[in-house]
């Protein structure tokens, strides 16, 4: 049976988004009976239980969670059919985005005025988070991502590369000295970043190809971004970190690059979306702006960096 309302189809996937049918009727403007009274309706039409109900929580069933990937498809398909025809042919309506936190703050949030001045009337929600988000559960139009994909229904569109830098101060360099190969780093203080455990293996390539894994030490770990680069700043140690977190302290000269006739293995940073037969044009135009702002070689990356950086041999 067809389901006759597509705001049935609103009101499931905001009550999945929020958790709560009070959360979800006041984002939609329905009381929680209406709400609690479409969802049952809902439920009828397709003979099947999707949410699970009780007085402390909700939670989606397994027929639900599969109804749930089509009704986003549907809702956004919707969504772009009824911007295609608008008069202007501007992208509408809204554009959820969730990206790694730090990399976030420095790089994405920085462009979201002029996007949002390019396109006014589309509405952008940007999530901050380095919790790794199930897209198509979670109503995500895009997410970026720094790694490996594992999703196999997630199309990834390639914005540049996330390639480690070996950084310490130049004071923290004159009281302690500089490493000259990596197996020197086990006499010094390493700061280290956790996810959610230290990462205290730290991989080197020399230009024989030949690579080279650390074990390294130190008195201070942290899942924040922030905090590490605050601590490597503060001469408190040697970091290895993105190039995209530090590239403009090198440039500066507040930090030197240690070590750089060897490479760390890089990953890449993507952007991902749903797959769809069609992709969506507020998507479409997103990730073209991020790749014309990020550029064909990232401004962050190490190739923009030589003959400026400041490294010790």
């Amino acid at each position: 049976m067809l389901v006759d309302n597509i705001t049935d189809l609103r009101i499931f996937s905001q009550v999945v988004k929020e958790g709560s049918l009070s959360a979800a009727g006041r984002e939609l403007g329905f009381s929680s009976a209406v709400m609690s009274k479409r969802l049952q309706r809902l439920e009828e039409q397709l003979g099947i239980r999707l949410i699970n109900r009780s007085t402390r929580k909700l939670s989606i069933t397994e027929e639900g969670a599969r109804f749930l990937e089509y009704c986003i498809r549907i809702l956004a398909e919707l969504e772009e059919a009824e911007s295609a025809i608008s008069h202007d042919g501007c992208p509408k309506g809204t554009l959820r985005v969730t990206v790694p936190a730090a990399f976030g703050r420095l790089h994405i949030a920085p462009l979201v005025p002029k996007f949002l001045s390019r396109y006014p009337e589309l509405k952008l929600t940007l999530h901050l988070t380095d919790s790794i988000v199930d897209i198509i559960n979670d109503g995500y139009d895009v997410a970026v991502r720094i790694g490996e994909l594992k999703e196999s229904n997630i199309i990834s569109r390639h914005l540049g590369v996330d390639q480690r830098l070996l950084v310490a101060t130049p004071s923290y360099i004159k009281k302690h000295g500089a490493p000259k190969k990596p197996a020197d780093l086990k006499n010094h203080n390493a700061l280290l970043f956790s996810n959610p455990n230290p990462m205290d293996q730290w991989r080197f390539i020399d230009k024989a190809g030949v690579e080279h894994t650390i074990k390294v030490s130190g008195n201070f770990d942290t899942n924040n971004c922030d905090a590490l680069r605050e601590s490597i700043l503060a001469d408190a140690g040697i970091a290895l970190r993105p190039s995209w977190d530090v590239w403009q302290d090198v440039l500066d000269g507040a930090l030197i690059v240690l070590l750089p006739e060897y490479i760390h293995p890089s990953i890449n940073i993507q952007a991902l979306y749903p797959s769809r037969r069609h992709l969506s044009q507020k998507v479409r135009v997103f990730i073209d702006f991020l790749c014309e702002a990020i550029g064909e070689t990232p401004y962050w990356d190490i190739s923009s960096l030589q003959g400026t950086r400041k490294t010790i041999r």
